[in-house]
């Protein structure tokens, strides 16, 4: 099962779709897992160039993607900019700092960008697919 979230409407982990009017600027929470000191928590938030903008917490580290024009996207770790072209990706190693297109065996999370299309991979806990017009987490 995944949650799905648009501008328009929030499908739940229990396959229960919900109409969703995002009329506000404030982040919303759409997922997150319950544990005293949560892993992960993933948001949504209306934006000016895109139905929906993303931000989620990794630990403690804010992975934020935000739509800025045709095709160009912000992405910013921890207030860090990013610049990630198609085909790019960014891991965050265990032991560093975020490093651009090279890989590592040992990484907190990855972040992949086909097209305009976003993949931010914290596995095993979850996936999330986010394109400026929705967010999935898996």
């Amino acid at each position: 099962n995944h949650c799905h979230a648009t501008s328009q409407s929030i499908r739940t982990y229990d396959n229960v779709t919900y109409p969703y009017t995002m009329d506000h600027s404030c982040w919303t929470l759409i997922s997150s897992d319950c544990y005293e000191h949560p892993s992960f928590a993933v948001f949504i938030t209306k934006t000016e160039k895109a139905p929906v903008g993303m931000m989620a917490f990794i630990g403690d580290q804010r992975v934020e993607l935000t739509p800025m024009e045709q095709n160009k996207f912000q992405v910013k770790i921890n207030d860090q900019d990013f610049d990630l072209q198609d085909n790019g990706f960014i891991f965050w190693p265990l032991d560093r700092s975020p490093v651009k297109n090279k890989v590592f065996r040992n990484f907190l999370f990855k972040i992949i960008r086909r097209q305009n299309s976003y993949v931010l991979d914290f596995f095993p806990q979850m996936m999330i697919n986010y394109d400026g017009n929705s967010v999935q987490v898996l």
